[in-house]
């Protein structure tokens, strides 16, 4: 039986060794599979049997990772905040600041003409001060056979080979013409190089803490209400049937029932909406909302781990575990970019000093190349992108479960979307009574006694402001018949409420009216006794998702059990031209799966539901929506994207914020490489000179850092 375990895991230096501890890990025959997600810092693994434990975990890693690693397992509803300063930030800042002065005390207290011998030594000290753990590694690499072209490797070439190339050149043991270089280029290239590093990972851990506090609402602590005293506590501590008190401005800590007090909460942490909503006794408050106004006493009804916004925050981390086809293409892509760039260093040093027999400025233009080689700006700025798209749309209030639904969004051709409470607010109301040789009140209570123990929204609607609790009880032999209506027996009659088909299936005449609505048909031991029409209303931004999904090249279907008029009174209010009406729950899957079938140019089908009814449509499309997610296991469970409200025209913000973050993933890709192979024609035609190193570094680990914000930037985009 496999079991599935996440971690939370860092230390690595760079994305690359992270994808490196992946391929190993799915390589394992105890593992079913393994994905590392580099940006969130979380593993997660399928064990095909047992998980192994923590240390016996680290202890399989070392033979292919010498990075000192923190693996943790994660506990569902707990915080997790990168630390810019650590430890290791702390002491990589000062070796760069000791091997900086060192470097300086070198070049300024000794002349180069006649203390050349202890000027190198003191350079030399500087630049090993910076490289040491680098040159570590690359040992360990060679000792347990694995591959040594990585970051070491290319590091250490560069940093000791401007050193020694700097010497001969010096004592004229290699022909250099023209050309020159000082001892400091040696020891700069990894001081700027380290430089690099720290400001990439403060931007990477700022990049990461930005995007998670943006979406992540979990209250601190929370009042505790107990013996007459209110107490201040850990969320995590409160357990169901606890009474918290909430003050204006607090952030709501696990959801519960309002049961004191009064006041407007803020829901737009899940939501995306600014509206405040009114918070009264009776109501259920979400965790994540903020009150604005008042003082509410609220009864707790689930406990943090399992409330809304630690499950909402829970899966927007866990998307990284779905890695879209651009992360995994920077990952092939980097095992077969750092060789080759590697190769081209070493066969240009080669052929250009065969060529023009100055091998000082060949091997120098060389080692330049190797340093420009690393593809950590893809590596980590694009992952980070995917990352902060995903954030943008949980602000937005929609969860997308995962970076390879965000390419998914991007290619979807025709959305099938339901009609009662998707495109129009589920809230019907009765209009019309209409009776068959009865008296009103009999078809009212023949019906208010077959729709007094459903769940359906008609019923509801049917039953509202009417005390049908005493009808419920009398109810006998009830059944719900899906897509058809209800079955019971009360006070030894046959009840039917439902379709037509309903009636006609069990044998009653009945005749089907045209009304501008839904019509609830009623049959009594077997006699047609009447009807009833509701009328639903369509949503105020129905007819603006159609206009802009259709402005993008989105067709868009309707699909409904109702009637045909009904849909088609619909359908015509939104704009729609194809709709299909009288469908059960199976019908509709078979449209899906039929245009599944015959989709043309790689465009996917979506189909949008409320998450309970259409969850067969909602698995079997390429891209599921589920609205008004909040709190619907159905929907979290079986969707691939949840709108966190019965608001339609989030399905648009979806897709123009999965083209957005395909962009900003693009752009960081063709502008990274474009400037690196930019850097190397420099390089390779030597109008660097002895500039090339200091470009190199700059074109590596400063282009790091700016595309890492590139990528920021995007959770603060405006979708229009």
């Amino acid at each position: 039986m496999s079991k599935k375990v996440i971690y939370h895991i860092s230390g690595f230096d760079c994305p690359n060794c992270a994808a490196k501890v992946e391929r190993f890990l799915n390589k394992e025959e105890y593992i079913q599979n393994a994905t590392i997600d580099f940006t969130n810092e979380r593993m997660y693994i399928t064990y095909r049997e047992e998980p192994l434990d923590v240390e016996k975990l680290k202890e399989v890693i070392k033979t292919v990772e010498s990075d000192p690693l923190r693996i943790e397992r994660i506990h569902q509803g707990r915080k997790v905040q990168q630390k810019l300063f650590d430890k290791k930030t702390i002491f990589n800042l000062s070796r760069i600041v000791f091997s900086t002065i060192l470097l300086l005390v070198g070049i300024f207290a000794f002349d180069e003409e006649t203390q050349f011998l202890i000027q190198a030594i003191f350079i030399g000290i500087s630049a090993l001060i910076c490289l040491y753990d680098i040159i570590w590694k690359l040992i360990q690499n060679i000792i347990h056979l694995r591959n040594p072209i990585d970051m070491n490797l290319l590091l250490t070439l560069s940093s000791l080979g401007v050193l020694t190339l700097s010497i001969l050149i010096h004592y004229s043991v290699i022909p250099h013409g023209k050309f020159h270089i000082d001892l400091m280029d040696g020891a700069m290239v990894i001081i700027l190089y380290q430089v690099g590093e720290l400001f990439e990972h403060i931007a990477s851990g700022k990049s990461k803490n930005a995007i998670s506090n943006a979406i992540d609402l979990r209250a601190d602590t929370a009042n505790l209400i107990t013996d007459n005293k209110v107490v201040e506590v850990k969320p995590e501590t409160l357990k169901v049937g606890d009474k918290i008190l909430v003050r204006i401005g607090e952030i709501v800590p696990a959801d519960g029932e309002i049961i004191d007090g009064q006041g407007t909460l803020d829901t737009s942490s899940l939501t995306g909406e600014p509206m405040p909503v009114d918070a009264l006794v009776g109501m259920n408050a979400l965790s994540g909302s903020i009150l604005r106004s008042g003082s509410i006493t609220i009864r707790i009804n689930k406990v943090f781990a399992d409330s809304t916004i630690s499950k909402i925050l829970e899966l927007v981390q866990s998307s990284g575990e779905r890695k879209a086809k651009a992360e995994k293409f920077i990952t092939k892509f980097a095992r077969i970019y750092t060789p080759a760039v590697f190769l081209i260093g070493i066969l240009f040093s080669i052929i250009s000093g065969l060529v023009t027999h100055d091998w000082a400025q060949s091997i120098f233009g060389g080692l330049a190349i190797l340093v420009v080689s690393c593809p950590c700006a893809i590596v980590i700025s694009v992952p980070l992108a995917f990352f902060a798209g995903i954030g943008l749309a949980s602000k937005r209030g929609v969860v997308i479960k995962g970076a390879n639904y965000l390419d998914s969004l991007c290619k979807i051709g025709t959305v099938y979307i339901d009609k009662t409470g998707t495109l129009t607010y589920g809230d019907f109301k009765v209009s019309d009574w209409v009776t068959n040789g009865v008296k009103e009140e009999e078809l009212k209570e023949s019906l208010l006694a077959a729709e007094s123990r459903s769940n359906h929204p008609i019923a509801k609607a049917i039953c509202l402001h009417q005390n049908v609790s005493s009808l419920a009880l009398k109810q006998e032999n009830y059944e719900e018949v899906a897509g058809l209506g209800v079955k019971t027996e009360y006070e030894g009659n046959v009840i039917l409420a439902g379709n037509v088909e309903l009636l006609k299936n069990n044998g009653v005449l009945v005749e089907e009216v045209e009304v501008g609505g839904t019509a609830i048909y009623v049959a009594k031991n077997g006699k047609y006794i009447g009807y009833v029409v509701l009328k639903d209303v369509v949503r105020d931004k129905a007819k603006e998702l159609v206009k802009k999904l259709n402005s993008i090249g989105i067709e868009v279907v309707l699909l409904s059990g109702d009637k045909e008029s009904t849909v088609k009174e619909v359908a015509d209010a939104v704009g729609i031209k194809k709709y299909h009406a009288k469908l059960l729950p199976q019908d509709k899957t078979k449209y899906v799966e039929k245009a599944i079938e015959n989709r043309e140019n790689g465009k996917l089908v979506a189909f949008a539901g409320d998450g309970i009814n259409d969850t067969p449509s909602i698995i079997r499309a390429d891209v599921g929506f589920a609205m008004g997610g909040i709190g619907s296991d159905v929907a979290v469970e079986n969707s691939d994207v949840v709108i966190m409200q019965d608001h339609p025209l989030k399905i648009y913000d979806s897709i123009k914020i999965a083209k957005k973050t395909r962009r900003v993933a693009i752009f960081n890709i063709v502008f990274s490489l474009a400037v690196k192979v930019a850097v190397i024609i420099l390089i390779l035609t030597g109008v660097l000179g002895h500039m090339g190193m200091t470009v190199a570094v700059l074109a590596d680990t400063g282009l790091t850092v700016l595309m890492t914000f590139n990528s920021l930037m995007l959770i603060y985009r405006k979708i229009e």
